[in-house]
């Protein structure tokens, strides 16, 4: 039986993906930690080609590994029962009120979430590069490319599962929205229409607006209520009378309620900031 057909029977079962899995574990911890025997002179003569060949196999052995294991990964998140998203692990909630829900979200170097579900349409902005793929139940994985600051709006009412390709850590902050969001615009990272000479739209609705700062040293804004604020870089933050300067490190999550403001500032370095701004609803008659 080909190693295709091996591949299909993996991704239909689920004991056979499990079986698989410790099939190439047992690889990995005696296969390539097998040294050929010393080959004794003048009988076998080392060469430059063959040593560069040996490592070559060996990293051919290790990608596709590398890449079952991606699979089975994969495979494994198509068959699990999807949880609610305040119940997944990597999701820490850190702050909800009548506009939005936000959480605190890492995944670990090369770890996969559960799938979970998002019944809400959602912002999340990336802290950090990262390469990420989304699968969702029954559907293509879905490789991300993610920059540092990148913010990207995603449609609720679906489920999937994150896993992180990286050696380092995958770090957003997800901001669901609680009320409906309609005419949505996405904006690619410098192609949005400028706010001010630092700052620039990540998307926009009818509802709301969502902004990545530019801070050049010594720069300042005052962003005004109702509004999240989430640090993407080291800055400090003034209330609206002057006092309690406070200093925001990446990640931190700040509501600016409705009639109040803040003073923005940085130091030597340049530094940026989310900011996601709700229109003021109409008023009832």
């Amino acid at each position: 039986m080909t190693r295709i057909c091996k591949l299909k029977i993996v991704l239909l079962n689920f004991f056979d993906l499990c079986k698989s899995v410790l099939s190439v574990l047992s690889v990995v911890r005696v296969g390539f930690l097998r040294i050929p025997k010393r080959l004794k002179a003048p009988e076998t003569k080392v060469t430059l080609a063959a040593t560069g060949g040996y490592f070559y196999n060996l990293y051919m052995r290790k990608s596709r590994v590398a890449g079952l294991l991606f699979l089975a990964t994969a495979a494994l998140a198509q068959h699990q029962q999807s949880v609610e998203i305040t119940s997944e692990p990597s999701h820490h909630l850190v702050f909800q009120n009548e506009y939005v829900r936000v959480f605190d979200v890492t995944v670990g170097p090369h770890a996969t979430t559960l799938v979970h579900k998002h019944n809400y349409d959602y912002l999340f902005v990336t802290l950090g590069d990262s390469d990420v793929v989304s699968v969702r139940p029954g559907e293509k994985p879905v490789a991300l490319k993610l920059k540092d600051g990148e913010v990207r709006f995603t449609p609720g009412k679906f489920a999937h599962a994150a896993i992180n390709q990286s050696d380092r850590p995958f770090h957003n902050i997800t901001i669901e929205l609680l009320k409906s969001s309609s005419n949505v615009k996405q904006f690619k990272l410098a192609e949005g229409e400028s706010v001010v000479t630092h700052g620039e739209s990540a998307a926009l609705s009818d509802q709301w607006k969502a902004w990545i700062n530019f801070l050049q040293p010594g720069g300042r804004m005052t962003p005004r209520g109702p509004a999240l604020f989430v640090t993407v870089a080291d800055l400090d933050v003034k209330a609206q009378d002057g006092t309690n300067v406070v200093r925001r490190t990446v990640g931190d999550v700040m509501w600016i309620a409705p009639g109040t403001s803040y003073t923005v500032s940085n130091g030597s370095q340049p530094s940026k900031f989310f900011l996601l701004e709700f229109n003021p609803e109409p008023s009832k008659p």
